[in-house]
């Protein structure tokens, strides 16, 4: 028995929305299937490609799938479309999408772009790469982790309530680039929570920084006292 996935085009499907963040109703905008036939004397194999292009009926976003198909695949397989752009997995927190991060942008365009493309591994490796940026940033390369992690203690910039959970990602990433382990979707969103909270920090620090400066100084008290004679003078 052979199978074809259905080719009389539907006018909506459920599909994910990148720009919603979840499945949503997608009004089919144009499909576009080929196929061609190989004989095999006594049978014919069909195969084929079916395009479409959607479009959320929430925010509007527009996509295309792709399916790929054969008519020996097994019945009742599902058959996995292929998006163009990716479907995404996580989305950028909004402090991220605001503004840009010179110092750790492409690294984390990178990570987001294998975790859009499930390649867990990748995006591990990414994050740990960030964590060992950001440690080299503020005390300058130590030539390992722990040591790392034991001089920001020393400068008071690093807590011990902090530190396993910063020790927590360099493993979870030590593990996927030196023995090939494949991280489960929840322990990577677990250290993606953990380099957001990283690079998020040391922008808040600049942030700080930043408003500090541009807060007007409270007067001296003696100074508040010299200008209420000053009034009072002059009254």
């Amino acid at each position: 028995m052979t199978t074809k996935p259905d080719s009389s085009p539907k006018k909506q499907v459920w599909s994910h929305c990148n720009m919603c963040g979840h499945e949503t109703v997608h009004d089919v905008v144009k499909q576009i299937r080929k196929s061609r036939d190989y004989d095999h004397g006594e049978y014919t194999v069909s195969v084929g490609t079916t395009w479409r292009i959607l479009q959320c009926r929430g925010c509007h976003e527009v996509a295309m799938s792709r399916v790929d198909w054969c008519s020996e695949d097994f019945p009742g397989d599902p058959y996995m479309p292929t998006y163009f752009p990716p479907r995404v997995s996580r989305r950028k927190p909004d402090w991220l999408i605001r503004q840009e991060v010179p110092a750790y942008q492409g690294l984390l365009d990178e990570v987001y772009a294998a975790l859009h493309a499930d390649s867990r591994r990748l995006a591990m490796m990414g994050a740990r790469a960030i964590i060992d940026k950001a440690i080299a940033r503020k005390i300058g390369d130590q030539g390992s982790f722990a040591k790392g992690l034991d001089e920001l203690q020393k400068a008071n910039l690093l807590s011990q309530q902090e530190r396993p959970i910063i020790e927590a990602a360099i493993d979870a990433g030590s593990a996927a680039m030196h023995r090939g382990h494949q991280p489960s979707v929840d322990s990577l969103n677990t250290t993606i929570d953990i380099v957001e909270r990283v690079v998020h920090a040391e922008i808040l620090e600049e942030k700080a920084k930043e408003l500090a400066a541009a807060t007007p100084k409270r007067a001296s008290r003696a100074t508040t006292t010299k200008a209420e004679k000053q009034d009072k003078a002059g009254r």
